[in-house]
């Protein structure tokens, strides 16, 4: 017989790994892997998973070996896919009587566990649950093992039952295990007094790879995927700083957030599908571009669903963002969900999900607007039974209903069962459907029948299925009846012969919705912090590049040249003494002179506090205590920290520069590894614009080239094909010139093969030479842009190396000529200096192959940043890109887009407040797609552009 596999029995798969344990988790449920681990993981510790029957988790677990990390693929907006490796301390199944025994035997060995993760579902939570017994045998095994310096236990589970803590630490006590228990009175009392069971709400949704079913395949985390119930304050302050988790610390705030799902998230998917699916649009994607789908749903919100406000006595800028990432995460092109599945249990779901925003609408004193009586109309059609009904007589009862006639982007397939038992036939144009107990369908019937009802016949039949939603009065509440009364109408003529998504046309769903002067400024700030940015220029690696080039933590952040400038300005420690330190050392004398010794008053020191701020380390940063916050920065992977810089900045990519011409980075232009989905690379030429020839030669020799112009060339056009950039970036010096005079000149043929690093040659290729020989003739090649970034001065203070550089001027006439003399190629750019933003702007507004973008390095500071955009906004509209974090350390990210947002809500704010002072009306709509163009909308767009 073969032996069992190590990842079946809960054997270490590291020697050393069970001290480091946290967590324990009971269930290897997709979700549970692709979201509560990876939040479990960013607290620092190891993990065990438990597979709850079966054995395919351990199977897969044991092919990876000696990798003991499991995959999960996140799928963005565009098909790219990021895979993360979140790494198990041990894993096996709790199906054979072996290894459930090593199991219970795990608490005794794990001295720092603190929290145990469940993949409950709702049919799981019930009484003497086999999950439910196997966790209270657990946790009689912690109380066991419990003693001093041990943790309290943290009990979270994933599945989306009101209240699922509460529920599940109600079925723990009263299981049999722990009534018939030895020191069952002990035990009870332990579990009051050392177990937490939160509450949570899980929201993402997660599918597997097409290849594997064991990895699981998710959407892109949403703000609230993981929402935690702590009101004993018992999780660190970190856990809320994790990508998509929420902690909720008061009490009725998961209960708002259980509330706003239903209402808006459930609510407008409810609202959609049931006119979709009898159209023949199967899928939920299928909404994306549709004429009117997506604006039905965006009025039903406006007028309807947001008097949820009232209701739940909570701000519309609260409620907003919720409906602003569904509708995001419903146009996610891989991951519809089928809509005939979704529209089961329909009467429940509009009673739950959409009734309650009719109460509120009324509640305020307006009437229903006619798309959600629509919304109502449309399931009561789906829920009409229509023809022939063969199997009324299984329980439930099964009935058929009639399909629309197909939209014009209907999809056509075969007769398919979206649920076992339940079939949509569209040679024959019809469903099948089950709902509740039936009576609503058989309520319904006879509208269904030839011929149909008369119009006080239908008022009466909806009035009667109405009332059966809770709360509804049809004859004490005339507002109720005038409700009956129009969905009954609007559900006479769409089983009259007109087709939902033909009525929902005749509705005129896009029709705009203005924005009333006292929402202006909440729905501003909503769409800048909602909309996802593109960070048009970076020095950011992703880890594959390595730790020299993958810059993180609070040291690279202390080390920063900004903050070691401005160190070094009041130190009394030399510049060379200083750099001579070791970096942590260098860290300590920068945190102890700006943030202990002084207050951190300037940008890049406020930059740092709102960093660690976001990632939860409040504590510590109160505390001045810089070994705590690199305590935590320990416990953190360099993958996973990645994503998290990007998912908290909100950004859809960066724009990575890559120098060929810089001794770590060459061998990464030649060969690069593979492009990770959320980095974009440039070929970056300063050393060779600016004239840097040890530099530019010192590369030329490492891949054995001549060390001349033309091996040069040679070189940059290999890097470009291999990393197939966006753009060529370079800075110009001080000085810079292109004169209109000399534009075009070939090169002599003396340039292009003398020796770069013969120092006694006094001929030396010009700026303008390296762009005309160069540069130009590659952007046309390849048909990239060049990216300028104008205005250096290098080296005012050579001993603060990189600190050292300052401001020159921009030489933007010169621009203009490169411009004008080369109409057939697009130039990106920015300026360094303030005094040269006005000349920028203009310069910028008069060509069409001219982009500009960002204030950058010494203009990106608040003050300058506000005066800059606004007198863009003044002169370019929205045809610029506000804003590039020039980050080398990936934390940057999140405090350079937290400040830069927080400005363009205020200035865009002010600018439409004087459109509306004109007359002028402004939508959201309007609003979003201003936004997405200064977010980097307008870069894309200008990439795109044909010339």
């Amino acid at each position: 017989m073969a032996l069992p596999l190590i990842t079946m029995t809960f054997e270490p798969l590291d020697d050393a790994l069970f001290e480091k344990v946290t967590s324990v988790c009971i269930g290897t449920g997709r979700f549970l892997r692709a979201m509560l681990v990876p939040a479990l993981k960013e607290m620092g510790g190891e993990i065990i998973l438990a597979q709850t029957r079966g054995s395919s988790f351990g199977q897969y677990m044991a092919s990876r070996l000696p990798e003991r990390t499991y995959e999960v693929d996140t799928v963005l907006q565009d098909g790219q896919v990021v895979t993360s490796y979140l790494p198990v301390a041990a894993c096996g199944t709790l199906g054979k009587p072996d290894c459930r025994s090593a199991f219970m035997r795990l608490p005794e060995q794990l001295p720092n566990l603190r929290y145990v993760g469940l993949g409950l579902t709702e049919a799981g939570i019930e009484h003497n649950g086999r999950s439910i017994l196997d966790l209270a045998e657990f946790l009689y095994a912690c109380f066991v093992a419990d003693g001093e310096g041990r943790a309290m236990i943290n009990v979270l589970n994933t599945d989306n039952v009101p209240f699922n803590g509460d529920a599940v630490r109600s079925h723990v006590c009263s299981c049999d295990f722990t009534q018939n228990a030895e020191n069952a009175q002990e035990f009870e009392a332990w579990l009051c007094k050392r177990v937490c069971f939160h509450n949570t709400m899980v929201d993402r949704i997660t599918s597997h790879r097409e290849s594997c079913p064991d990895i699981p395949c998710a959407e892109p985390l949403p703000a609230k995927a993981l929402v935690i119930e702590d009101l004993q304050c018992l999780l660190p302050q970190q856990f809320g700083s994790v990508p998509g988790v929420l902690v909720r610390s008061q009490p009725g705030q998961l209960a708002q957030d259980i509330a706003l799902k239903l209402r808006i998230a459930n609510g407008i998917h409810t609202a959609m599908v049931y006119a979709m699916a009898l159209g023949g649009l199967l899928k939920t994607d299928q909404c994306i571009g549709h004429d009117h789908v997506l604006p039905y749903l965006e009025q039903l919100f406006e007028r309807d669903i947001i008097h949820c406000c009232s209701d739940l006595k909570m701000p519309r800028l609260t409620v907003t963002p919720v409906f602003s990432e569904w509708m995001a995460r419903l146009q996610h092109p891989y991951f519809g969900l089928e809509c005939f599945f979704v529209c089961q249990n329909a009467t429940q779901k509009m009673g739950i999900r959409l009734f309650p925003s009719v109460r509120a609408t009324l509640a305020a004193g307006e009437v229903p607007s006619d798309f959600m009586i629509f919304s109502m109309a449309v399931i009561l059609r789906f829920l009409t039974p229509v023809g022939e009904q063969q199997r009324l007589g299984e329980s439930p009862p099964v009935f058929t209903g009639r399909l629309d006639d197909a939209d014009e982007k209907a999809t056509f397939a075969e007769d398919f069962s979206y649920v076992p038992g339940l079939s949509v036939r569209q040679g024959s144009g019809t469903y099948e459907f089950r709902d509740g107990d039936g009576i609503v369908p058989l309520l319904l019937r006879p509208l269904g029948r030839q011929g149909g009802c008369s119009a006080t016949a239908a008022t009466s039949i909806v009035g009667e299925v109405l009332s059966r939603l809770e709360g509804f009065e049809l004859r004490g509440n005339p507002a109720h009846a005038q409700v009956a009364e129009r969905v009954a109408a609007m559900l006479r003529s769409l089983l009259g012969g007109e087709s939902a998504l033909q009525l929902l046309g005749r509705l005129a769903p896009k029709q705009p919705l203005w924005i009333q002067e006292k929402h202006l400024e909440e729905a501003v700030k909503q769409e800048v912090e909602a909309a996802e940015a593109v960070d048009v220029h970076t020095h950011l690696f992703p880890s594959n590049h390595g730790e020299a080039l993958m810059e993180y933590g609070i040291d690279a952040m202390l080390t920063y040249h900004y903050l070691v400038s401005e160190y070094l300005m009041t130190s009394s420690d030399a510049p060379d003494d200083f750099y001579a330190l070791p970096r942590s050392v260098q860290a300590e004398h920068v945190w102890e002179g700006l943030f202990v010794n002084a207050s951190p008053l300037s940008e890049p020191c406020r930059g740092v506090l709102t960093t660690l701020s976001a990632l939860g380390l409040h504590e510590a940063v109160a505390a001045r205590d810089l070994s705590a916050i690199r305590q935590w920065y320990a416990g953190q992977d360099a993958v996973m920290f990645n994503e998290k810089m990007m998912r908290l900045a909100r950004l859809r990519f960066v724009v990575t520069s890559n120098d060929p011409f810089n001794q770590e980075e060459l061998g990464f232009c030649l060969n690069p590894p593979a492009c990770e989905p959320r980095y974009k690379r440039a070929v970056m030429l300063d050393k060779l614009l600016e004239g840097d020839w040890q530099a530019v030669c010192s590369a030329l020799e490492r891949t054995g080239q001549p060390l001349t112009l033309r091996a040069a060339k040679v070189l940059v056009e290999g890097c470009v094909q291999a990393l197939n950039p966006v753009c060529l970036t370079a800075s110009t010096a001080e000085g810079f010139d292109y004169s209109r005079n000399s534009a075009g000149t070939e090169l002599p043929n003396e340039l292009w093969d003398q020796n770069l690093s013969d120092t006694f040659c006094a001929l030396k290729p010009t700026p303008q030479q390296i762009l005309d020989a160069i540069l130009l003739p590659i952007c046309a090649q390849f048909s990239l842009p060049l990216s300028l970034r104008m205005g250096t001065r290098r080296g005012v203070i050579q001993s603060l190396r990189l600190a050292g550089d300052s401001v020159g001027e921009a030489g933007l006439r010169s621009l203009g000529v490169l411009c004008d003399t080369n109409p057939h190629v697009k130039f990106l750019f920015t300026v360094l200096g303030k005094s040269d933003q006005h000349n920028a702007a203009v310069l910028a507004s008069k060509f069409r192959n001219l982009h500009l973008w960002g204030c950058w390095w010494y203009c990106n500071y608040p003050s300058i940043v506000q005066e800059v955009t606004l007198h863009r906004l003044e002169m370019l509209g929205a045809a610029f890109t506000f804003q590039a974090s020039s980050a080398r350390v990936h934390d940057q990210l999140i405090y350079k887009w937290i400040h830069a947002r927080a400005l363009l809500a205020k200035l865009l704010h002010s600018k439409y407040a004087e459109l509306l002072a004109t007359g002028w009306r402004v939508s959201r709509g309007d609003i979003r797609r201003d936004v997405t163009r200064l977010l980097g909308g307008a870069f894309e767009d200008f990439l795109a552009k044909q010339l």
